[in-house]
């Protein structure tokens, strides 16, 4: 069997972004939804509404008074805000999946999850690209591939894991060379899986190669330039760098920001990833 039919068997056993996740995803997408249809969907899973009052009374959101409802939630932080709260959480839950093997770090990945879903915000507003929440959401999911290849192939996965280590290859060229494809493949077969909008879709297949896609280049642009400054700024699991310098340097261009801008854009992150320190550990 192929390694790709390989993972697309397993990807059948793994869990489908959970019901209330999709539920509330469709209530924001749809411009005729209320905050009290939000709220109703929201308490209907004990355990998400009491994370998600964990993480909105967190230092992240950094509010004085104490919200004790879902209710006062999103009226204080607002639907789009609400709507990266609950799916962090249902992405975060996957790495957390049980895993006796210890070879791979998967809060690593995850604390780079983050920090790529930050940098990519803190792009968007750079460059006043109304793309903030997209960016961030996309952010977050960039390297999900990642995730599966660890979760599907065990003996590959560590094949790769050593050559990005002995050989100094980055970790989607060291895929490539032992699986045929890479994480970007992968993230797109999971997006579709679960029926996530097809910006989602084409960030998570072309976030390496921004010039691959037309339809959804700001937001994979944004993602792409996130991605490489969260390695920059050692956030988590580095990949290794494969982009040529003077193509990251075009790709500024893209959005009309000017590299000269970086150790601004560089400053937010840092800034922002202190400020979520408590969202990270609140998502173990």
């Amino acid at each position: 069997m192929r390694f790709l039919d390989l993972i697309e068997e397993r990807m059948r056993e793994l869990p489908t972004l959970p019901l209330i996740a999709q539920r509330v995803v469709n209530l924001l997408n749809n411009p005729g939804s209320s905050a009290a249809e939000l709220e109703q969907v929201i308490k209907q899973d004990q355990a998400l509404t009491a994370r998600v009052l964990k993480l909105v009374n967190s230092a992240y959101y950094g509010f004085p008074r104490r919200i004790t409802t879902v209710g006062q939630g999103i009226v204080i932080i607002g639907l789009k805000a609400l709507r990266e709260l609950v799916l962090s959480i249902s992405i975060a839950d996957l790495f957390r999946m049980k895993d006796d093997r210890k070879v791979f770090d998967r809060s690593a990945l995850w604390q780079h999850a983050v920090g790529t879903a930050v940098g990519a915000k803190t792009l968007a507003q750079s460059a006043g690209l109304p793309l903030e929440e997209d960016a961030y959401i996309a952010g977050l999911l960039h390297d999900i591939g990642v995730l599966l290849l660890d979760l599907c192939l065990t003996t590959e996965f560590e094949e790769l894991l050593k050559l990005t280590t002995e050989e100094h290859l980055p970790l989607i060229r060291a895929e490539e060379k032992v699986l045929g494809f890479n994480h970007t493949l992968v993230g797109k077969l999971l997006a579709e899986k679960w029926n996530l909008p097809p910006l989602f879709t084409e960030v998570l297949r072309h976030h390496h190669r921004p010039v691959q896609t037309r339809n959804y280049w700001a937001a994979t642009a944004l993602v792409f330039l996130a991605d490489n400054l969260a390695q920059e700024a050692g956030i988590g699991y580095l990949e290794g760098y494969d982009a040529d310098p003077d193509f990251k340097t075009e790709v500024w261009t893209w959005i009309e920001l000017s590299p000269d801008q970086k150790t601004s854009v560089l400053q937010k992150m840092r800034r922002e990833m202190l400020r979520a320190v408590d969202f990270l550990k609140a998502i173990p």
